[in-house]
């Protein structure tokens, strides 16, 4: 099980960072039709553990209807769907850092950018904006 630093260090060895902080970080990934999806990933403590929070914009509140948004929820393989501070629905993921290996790092990001961009092409008008 990697601590932050080294799942920090792995990131920046293995990907472009877009942004690169102490406690967060930030990838883009590049998708088929020269699409892009950009995820943030962050540490935080929750139940006296670290935990580590995947996330994604998809679109902005206005462009989902709240009940469409709760159905999509029942058919995610992995995150929820959430409306941020900025009233954007997110993509995102928590998992805890103490029982994770690289595997349940890297799995999220690639499912949470397809699902993300998947959600953007349907409620952002088609556009590429996240």
């Amino acid at each position: 099980m990697p601590s932050w630093n080294e799942i920090q260090q792995y990131a920046r060895s293995k990907y472009k960072l877009s942004y690169d902080e102490e406690n967060r970080f930030a990838l883009v990934f590049g998708l088929d039709g020269d699409r892009s999806q950009q995820i943030w990933v962050s540490k935080f403590e929750a139940f006296d553990e670290e935990w580590i929070e995947f996330r994604s914009v998809v679109c902005k509140g206005a462009e989902m209807p709240g009940k469409v948004a709760l159905r999509k929820n029942a058919n995610l393989v992995i995150g929820a769907l959430a409306l941020d501070s900025d009233d954007d629905y997110v993509l995102l993921h928590n998992a805890p850092l103490g029982t994770m290996d690289m595997v349940e790092f890297e799995r999220p990001l690639h499912v949470l950018a397809k699902c993300a961009d998947d959600l953007e092409k349907d409620y952002s008008e088609g556009s590429d904006d996240w």
